[in-house]
């Protein structure tokens, strides 16, 4: 038996691109220095830190492995639940942070 061909089950809609919206309406993509500047500083400390455990260097690539080391950190904890519990809710944040950027430096130079 040969396989039967599907008809769509409502009229074909075809949205048009400009009717299209990633972002809630009316909203842009606002980019608040207030919020961007402690995540980059955040991340370029726990990149520091980082970088004296497994080596590395430069201020660019502190800070680039400090905020990915963030993101992973934050993975980890939703995935597995682990957390650091330091009493303080900012080093909790940086010591699971280092630990991300930690993993990402030696993911890094697995893959190098």
């Amino acid at each position: 038996m040969s396989p039967k061909a599907r008809k769509p089950r409502g009229p074909a809609r075809v949205i048009a691109d400009d009717k299209v919206e990633i972002l809630p309406p009316g909203r842009g993509l606002v980019l608040d220095w207030r919020v961007l500047a402690p995540t980059v500083l955040l991340g370029t400390v726990t990149g520091f830190v980082a970088s004296l455990v497994v080596g590395g260097g430069g201020l660019l690539r502190h800070a680039v492995v400090g905020i990915l080391g963030m993101l992973v950190g934050q993975g980890l904890v939703r995935l597995t639940g682990w957390r650091v519990r330091t009493g303080h809710a900012l080093l909790d944040e940086a010591a699971m942070a280092v630990l991300g950027a930690i993993l990402v430096v030696l993911l890094a130079r697995f893959i190098a």
